[in-house]
């Protein structure tokens, strides 16, 4: 019973009004409306129109081949040789038909020579080629 008349008391009373000095001050305090959003709204298509008008803008064509750059010869191949460096066994898969079939990795080194547009030393080139080559082994 107690805790009921304190309940019905409770709910009749009510907070007390703040100070007018601490009111005026809140009012003063309070900060003013920002425009900044407002302004993004309206610069952010306009600069989407600016980025899309850049984008259209034709662009020149790259300037010709100039004529000392034309005069230059690519290099012609004289020989090439290639020398095996490597054989591997890899071992036995059976392929789409389920037949079976040896892989075997091959190592090469391409060694191609070209002449020099000058008529001075020949340039060599190297480089490394590997190969992985299906091997059929019958079956009777």
């Amino acid at each position: 019973m107690k805790d009921e008349g304190i309940e019905a008391l409770l709910g009749r009373l009510q907070p007390a009004a703040p100070d007018d000095a601490l009111m005026a001050r809140l009012r003063a305090a309070r900060p003013q409306p920002k425009r900044s959003r407002r302004v993004i709204y309206l610069w952010a298509p306009l600069a989407a129109a600016a980025v899309l008008a850049i984008a259209l803008i034709p662009r020149d064509q790259p300037a010709s081949i100039a004529p000392d750059m034309a005069k230059v010869e690519e290099p012609q191949p004289v020989t090439s040789l290639q020398h095996l460096m490597d054989v591997a066994d890899l071992g036995i898969v059976e392929d789409e038909n389920n037949m079976p079939v040896r892989l075997i990795r091959t190592r090469w080194i391409n060694e191609v020579v070209y002449a020099s547009a000058d008529g001075g030393e020949p340039v060599k080139e190297g480089r490394l080629r590997e190969e992985v080559l299906p091997v059929s082994l019958p079956i009777y």
